[in-house]
């Protein structure tokens, strides 16, 4: 854009794109919903969740958010067809259809043309008062009644609906505001945290607030144990963010009041422009013109409605799922472009909105967080040309453009590109984690993607950790007497570790151009290290902090690693506060970051190593599902090669998948898994039709 004249074109072709895309998600919505009810089982995928991972590169909250809505607008077809048109925005169909009955949608929907999404969270939170008011305790007993002679299935979504209502009342427009944490430590400590992170998701907790949240606890408990009555005030934590928070509470109040006078201008930029079949035809750009076939396809889809899809079978909804998750992949990278070209000129305050906020609910239909993060992933996709087309070519879905543009630079992009292509988003996302640490570690920015075996060894910290070893270290390998049983045997030592980086195994040419100009050296580093830590492990750095441990001063001199947890604002005060108080208690030498650590490893390494049957598969499988499209724990042992057709009980032929995909999906023969433990060959869906085919760790067909 060259001058402020063009601004209204581009925020007509932004509210475009924007109501475009509610109709491309409403029908991506009620497909998901049909092949939820025993569609998605058929295709070899263990849940919902993981098929729309894989299948739609889309967030489970993302995905329920579509159904939900789906569901709901099945009994309101007139709000369905609006939608699917672009006449009504998504947060406002949300809203409405929150409350909206049969009998009462043409009321709704003028309400809907002369209200602000503002005006009608209002209208919508007095009409489920006044309906709660008004219900009798005889008609909460027969609701009672109705309710418990429904079906599952309805029951369970309407728990789901009513969720969702929790949700938006409670974060209507945002969530807690995240912040970053940031913590610079030694090396040997900064593996201590990436061993301790994969203690906590081993049992159970995978998301990063409510791990450091966990880490606090188990700190804020043993200092209350150790420490004399009185030297710990757990209650100035909570006070220690009081004077931002009235701030923040009166922002809120000002903003609020800021939008409530600018409302006149929405209201007039509403009237201005009716939908996208309408008055915003000529504002798309060529490129999406060329697709309104496509478009209108969807739009057509959306407007019919989840009855008209009952009728096909699981193959041909996979097949409309990923034709609207390539649509809307592509829409979605022309959305995020233009929401950053309009942020650079600072659209919404020229516009005469009195928030970004207020632009993004009343214009866009959206959360601002949501429009954040789509510009961040744009403008992060300037200096990725190859991987922004990727995306734009539909060669790559949103979740695996998330990921890349975390680790990918100018120099590797085309690596990851061409990796991002040959792997599920299982294993992606594990190959991106662990080149960010050795990104992290190493100091070196251009990390390509790692060889098979380089994220092999890195995987035997993980192992380490499961089988209980780390809290040892690979010195103490003598048989102990104390709380922690006898370890398993590793899969890899951490000799093995060791012995690959020195004869250059963690070398391994990748095939691409781009990665042969950027060499290896940051897994090298990392993996050196590694080995080095796993020699001491947990009880290493807990020698350290009291000055002993001599032979591993050489891991704390490496250097100095920056940490940046992202956290929520009330996480932060907690660790400031307590921190504030316990710092003059700790042993001398001691970080903060390193007595959280060793707090938690206390009070729960006893759960580690274990000595059960085929205790060894699942620690060198991770205790994780080895299905390439799976991540849960409940592992059982499966034998590839089954016993009654000859195969034996060795390691090789076994291998730990769930319960689900052992014996509903292997058993039941919507999953083939053939080969050895080291390299499997998958199928998913029918036997002659499978929807997905990874070999090892390689994706052949999708």
């Amino acid at each position: 854009m060259r001058s402020l004249g063009e601004l209204p074109e581009l925020d007509a072709q932004l509210a475009a794109l924007a109501h475009m895309e509610a109709g491309l998600r409403l029908a991506l919505g009620q497909a998901l919903e049909a092949l939820s009810r025993g569609g998605v089982f058929a295709l070899g995928f263990s849940s919902l969740a993981a098929y729309a991972l894989e299948r739609c590169e889309r967030s489970g909250r993302w995905v329920e958010g579509a159904r939900c809505l789906a569901r709901r607008l099945e009994r309101l077809p007139g709000l369905r067809r609006a939608v699917s048109c672009g006449e009504v925005s998504w947060s406002m169909a949300e809203l409405v259809a929150r409350i909206a009955q049969p009998g009462e949608e043409a009321r709704w929907l003028e309400a809907v043309a002369s209200h602000t999404v503002r005006e009608m969270r209002q209208l919508v939170r007095g009409a489920i008062a006044t309906e709660a008011a008004a219900r009798s305790p005889t008609d909460t007993a027969s609701a009672a009644a109705d309710e418990a002679t429904t079906s599952p299935m309805a029951s369970a979504d309407e728990s789901e609906d009513e969720n969702e209502d929790e949700n938006e009342d409670e974060n209507e427009d945002e969530n807690e505001e995240l912040c970053t944490l940031v913590c610079t430590v030694d090396r040997e400590e900064s593996w201590l945290f990436e061993a301790t992170r994969h203690l906590l998701e081993h049992l159970g907790e995978r998301e990063g607030n409510a791990q450091i949240e966990a880490l606090l606890a188990e700190g804020q408990i043993t200092l209350l144990a150790a420490l004399p009555r009185g030297a710990l005030d757990s209650d100035a934590c909570a006070h220690m963010d009081t004077a931002q928070q009235r701030w923040r509470e009166q922002l809120g109040r000002w903003r609020s009041e800021a939008e409530v006078r600018c409302e006149q201008r929405v209201r007039a930029a509403a009237r201005s422009s009716s939908g996208v079949g309408v008055g915003l035809e000529s504002t798309l750009p060529a490129t999406l013109r060329k697709r309104r076939a496509a478009l209108a396809s969807a739009k057509s889809a959306a407007a019919a409605g989840v009855q008209a899809l009952q009728n096909k079978t699981a193959r041909e909804l996979d097949a409309t799922v990923r034709a609207l998750s390539r649509a809307l992949a592509g829409h979605e990278l022309e959305l995020s472009q233009a929401a950053l070209l309009f942020h650079r000129v600072d659209g919404w305050r020229q516009l005469g909105y009195a928030t970004e906020a207020q632009y993004a609910r009343e214009r866009l239909g959206m959360s601002r967080s949501s429009l954040v993060a789509r510009r961040s992933l744009a403008s992060r996709l300037e200096v990725l040309p190859q991987v922004a087309a990727a995306l734009g070519t539909a060669q790559l879905g949103v979740e695996a453009a998330l990921q890349l543009v975390r680790i990918a630079t100018p120099l590797t992009q085309g690596a990851w590109v061409q990796r991002a292509r040959q792997r599920t988003l299982k294993h992606l996302r594990e190959e991106v984690a662990a080149a960010l640490t050795a990104v992290r570690l190493s100091g070196q920015v251009d990390c390509p993607p790692p060889a098979d075996e380089e994220i092999e060894l890195f995987h035997e910290l993980e192992r380490a950790v499961v089988r209980g070893s780390a809290c040892c270290g690979r010195r103490a390998a003598a048989p102990r007497t104390g709380p922690l049983p006898a370890e398993t045997p590793p899969a890899v030592s951490s000799a093995a570790v060791s012995s690959a980086v020195v004869s250059g195994a963690a070398s391994v040419d990748t095939g691409v151009d781009e990665a042969a100009a950027a060499p290896h050296h940051a897994w090298r580093a990392m993996l050196q290290s590694l080995s080095q830590w796993l020699e001491g492990g947990v009880q290493m750095s807990a020698a350290m902090s009291a000055g002993r441990a001599r032979a591993s001063r050489d891991v704390a001199a490496a250097g100095r690693v920056e940490l940046r947890l992202r956290v929520s604002r009330s996480t932060r005060a907690w660790w400031r506060g307590l921190e504030a108080q316990a710092r003059r208690w700790l042993p001398r030498g001691m970080s903060w970051l390193k007595f959280l650590c060793l707090s938690l490893w206390r009070g729960w390494q006893h759960l580690l190593g274990r000595d059960v049957a085929y205790g060894q598969v699942y620690v060198r499988d991770r205790y994780r599902c080895t299905s390439p499209v799976c991540s849960r724990q409940d592992v059982t042992p499966h034998h590839l090669k089954f016993r009654s057709a000859g195969g034996g009980d060795e390691d090789g032929n076994v291998a730990a998948v769930c319960t689900w995909c052992h014996l509903f999906g292997i058993h039941a023969g919507h999953i083939r898994a053939a080969g050895s433990a080291r390299q499997i060959h998958w199928e998913l869906g029918a036997p002659n039709d499978p929807c997905l085919v990874v070999d090892g760790r390689e994706r052949r067909a999708a």
